[in-house]
């Protein structure tokens, strides 16, 4: 984050650090493949997790 976002921008206020932070934020977990998660989005792992991996009440 700090290499692609917070160090090539001038913000103006908390306010907009705040909403390009979420908005980054969105961006990485949602659409954006990870090779450490076999290039899939962490929101795409977590859902394969999810189907592969039920939850057992006892």
């Amino acid at each position: 984050m700090r290499g692609e976002l917070l160090a090539i921008e001038q913000f103006d206020s908390l306010f907009e650090v705040q909403v390009l932070v979420a908005d980054w934020r969105n961006d990485y977990n949602t659409y954006r493949p990870h090779s450490a998660l076999v290039m899939l989005t962490p929101a795409e792992y977590a859902n394969e997790w999810a189907k592969n991996n039920p939850t057992r009440l006892s």
